[in-house]
């Protein structure tokens, strides 16, 4: 297991892209050709933590879909 050895309290805000970062690096399609983004449990816990710890999140993502603006609504993006 490694250390960390600096303050994490220092960091204020996160920003991650989506695709491939906050998702597998795969993207399955859906039967009418648009792309599905797939999301870790792990990932969301995390953002989750880190919300209530009042640090401000931002995604970066090249799709506009309406599941990824539901699913990173409810971390306050």
């Amino acid at each position: 297991m490694s250390t960390i050895n600096y303050d994490l309290k220092k960091i204020k805000a996160l920003v991650f892209d989506v695709d491939g970062v906050l998702s597998a690096n795969v993207i399955p399609m859906s039967s009418e050709g648009e792309p599905l983004r797939t999301v870790n449990i792990k990932d969301g816990y995390s953002l989750h933590l880190a919300a209530k710890q009042g640090v401000l999140l931002g995604i970066i993502t090249g799709g506009r879909t309406e599941a990824v603006r539901k699913r990173f609504y409810f971390f306050r993006f």
